[in-house]
């Protein structure tokens, strides 16, 4: 169905168009705003994740280097310093930290007492009193396959052990161990029991917004802190929980550094911001999803009633506006109807707006005055124009009776004319192919003179290239000869390197007796001549390889003489073909280019005289065919002049005819311009 009226159609042009704008706007908007306020959580989380961790690692960090200085004492002095004052050293330091329960050294077996497997002090904290004890230095127990033992075996710095929960003091503890090296060798760990309730304290004080809670897991799993005592005492393992949304959730968290997911926990849909810290634990903050979505759903609603509102305004300013044309083109639609009609007595439109409709109602004004003026004009001049158009037509039919005579005449004068000229024109061709077979004559006796002239000179350029070639090739064997003789006498030197070469040889032998001597008297000497044998046998070696070169550069020297030798022998034969070959026959092309340069010569006088003879014929034809060209040149030109007049005649004949016809055509016409021009209201 077609729309008729152009507000309706604006309408609802441009208001879909605003809707689906402001409602695309609203909805980037709000993911935009999400995705903002979503990284700033997650930077907040970060960074209350990395102060958490900091916090923790100081913890951790002074037990580990705490277990470093343990270590790196008792490994400098093991075998000198007594366990009396290792176990004394160990007491003060427990003394002096809360936070360490007990402490341990681990030897390997056999390291500090060769008689013993198993060499394991362990000294602890027990209620107001340090003990140390031994029991723990037997196979029952067998530290040797205890984790902190293992862990350590391959380690090069302090690793701590899964935090565990010990039923007897309550307390959740943890192991720091450093193994102990000389000289790249492990010979045992040192081990450092601590209480983690400062980390589960750190743990539990950790509270971000309304909902977001902290909660600690050990490397594969286990609650730590942040969760119900009851699970803590068990411990419970997070990838043992029925929630299996939880337990994806744990995979994902316990298989990566940090991030963060999502899981249903405890009914409750929550973000998981995890890290994870030195020891390899997971601290884990979870939030509400509910909490974080919050702020963007509140943002959403304000942008949705935002753009309504700028809707509606949008609506009501384009509703306005599209009226206010309306009826502007409502007037500009009756005024041109007005004159379609041919009614020119109405008023101008009255214009009062600058925009595109102002201007088309200006243009309209415009047009209705230029057109009323014209036709105003017609209709004074009708009459004018029927009257002039009779007349034209009478004089136009004695024109044309006075222009056949004249036609028929130019006629007769112009066939006689062609006749003459087609004589001519057959006398002219006939000279002019004389005169053509003389032309060329001329240019083959020019072609034959430049031709003599070019093997002149190139016979001149050969016999010339000739004798530099000669006098070339005799100074180039001359220096080649010279050159090929002190080569000679250089290549002398290699003689002097073969001597040189014996020289080294005999001096090796030496060296390499004076090496089985030397080997001979390390042998008397024992254990003290040990050293000094694999000297000797050094220098052995040394005068094997030193012999095996020199007779690979005696080898090398006869191979040199031989391609000395060869080079000689070809170079004699370079020399011999060009002194005995290439001279004589550069010296047999010159008299050859001397004679080809006679010839031309005789070639060149002969065409000279041709050349002479064909220039007279052709100036003789030359004169005849000009006469003859003149005569057919006033003849052609006659006879197209009698030709341009007898067709300027019956152009002439035919325009008369058709003014003739449209002076019939414009009386007809001046009447029916009267009959249109009275049909306008003036």
């Amino acid at each position: 169905m077609k729309i008729k009226r152009i507000s309706i159609k604006l309408l609802g042009t441009i208001l879909p168009i605003m809707i689906i704008s402001m409602i695309l706007l609203t909805v980037i908007s709000a993911k935009s705003s999400e995705k903002i306020i979503n990284e700033q959580i997650g930077n907040r989380m970060v960074a209350e994740l990395s102060s958490s961790d900091g916090k923790m690692g100081e913890y951790l960090d002074s037990v580990s280097n705490m277990a470093t200085t343990i270590a790196r004492i008792v490994e400098t002095g093991y075998r000198d310093i007594s366990m009396d004052e290792y176990l004394a050293m160990l007491t003060a330091i427990i003394q002096d930290n809360d936070i360490v329960l007990g402490s341990g050294l681990w030897f390997a077996p056999n390291t500090y007492d060769p008689g013993e497997t198993y060499v394991g002090p362990y000294v602890y904290k027990d209620t107001n009193s340090i003990e140390i004890t031994y029991d723990y230095s037997n196979a029952e127990y067998d530290y040797l396959n205890q984790e902190y033992y293992l862990m350590t075996v391959d380690a090069t710095s302090a690793k701590f052990t899964d935090p565990y929960y010990d039923a007897v003091s309550g307390m959740i503890m943890s192991t720091c161990a450093m193994p102990m090296r000389v000289n790249g060798q492990f010979v045992g760990c040192v081990t450092v029991d601590i209480e983690i309730s400062t980390i589960t304290k750190i743990v539990d004080e950790i509270a971000v917004g309304q909902t977001g809670k902290a909660f600690l897991l050990s490397g594969s799993g286990i609650y730590l802190a942040g969760v119900d005592s009851e699970k803590i005492m068990a411990e419970a393992n997070i990838l043992d929980e029925s929630n299996q949304a939880l337990v994806a959730a744990a995979n994902t968290i316990l298989s990566t550094e940090y991030g963060d997911t999502k899981s249903l926990v405890d009914g409750t849909v929550k973000n998981l911001y995890y890290c994870t810290l030195d020891t390899g634990w997971k601290l884990v903050i979870a939030m509400n999803t509910s909490e974080l979505s919050g702020p963007i759903k509140q943002l959403t609603a304000q942008l949705v009633i935002v753009a309504t509102i700028a809707i509606i305004i949008a609506g009501a300013i384009v509703l306005m506006q599209i009226l206010s044309m309306s009826k502007s083109l409502k007037n500009v639609t009756a005024f041109s109807s007005s004159l379609a009609e041919g009614d020119f007595t109405i008023d101008s439109l009255a214009v009062r707006t600058a925009d595109e409709i102002g201007q088309m109602g200006i243009s309209l004004n415009k047009m209705y005055a230029s057109n009323k003026d014209v036709i105003c004009e017609i209709k004074n001049h009708a009459a004018d124009v029927k009257d002039s158009a009779l007349k034209l037509n009478d004089s136009a039919k004695v024109l044309k009776e006075d222009f056949a005579n004249i036609q028929g005449f130019m006629t007769e004068v112009n066939e006689a004319m062609l006749t003459t000229s087609a004589a001519t024109e057959e006398v002219n061709a006939s000279t002019e192919e004389v005169l053509a077979n003389t032309s060329m004559l001329a240019g083959e006796t020019d072609s034959s003179l430049k031709m003599a002239a070019e093997i002149r000179d190139r016979a001149s350029d050969v016999g010339n290239n000739c004798r530099k070639a000669y006098d070339s090739a005799i100074s180039l064997a001359n220096e080649f000869e010279k050159k090929l003789e002190e080569c000679m006498e250089n290549a002398k030197v290699v003689d002097n390197i073969e001597i040189l070469a014996q020289a080294i040889s005999g001096i090796a032998e030496q060296i390499n007796l004076l090496s089985l001597n030397a080997s001979i008297e390390a042998a008397r000497a024992g254990e003290a001549g040990r050293g000094f044998a694999v000297v000797a046998t050094e220098i052995g070696n040394l005068a094997v390889s030193t012999s095996e070169s020199v007779q690979q550069i005696q080898d090398t020297i006869q191979e040199v003489q031989g391609a000395f030798k060869s080079l000689s022998d070809e170079a004699s034969g370079l020399v011999s073909f060009l002194q005995d070959t290439v001279a004589p026959d550069y010296s047999s092309f010159v008299g050859v280019a001397k004679q080809y340069g006679d010839d031309a010569e005789a070639i060149e006088t002969s065409s000279n005289k041709l050349a002479k003879m064909a220039d007279t014929i052709k100036h003789i034809m030359q004169e005849v065919t000009d006469a003859i060209q003149s005569i057919a040149e006033a003849t052609q030109d006659t006879t197209e002049l009698s030709t341009k007049i007898l067709i300027a005649v019956d152009d002439v004949s035919d325009s008369v005819e058709e003014i003739s016809t449209m002076s019939g055509a414009q009386d007809e016409i001046s009447g029916n311009l009267n009959t249109v021009v009275s049909k306008f209201k003036l």
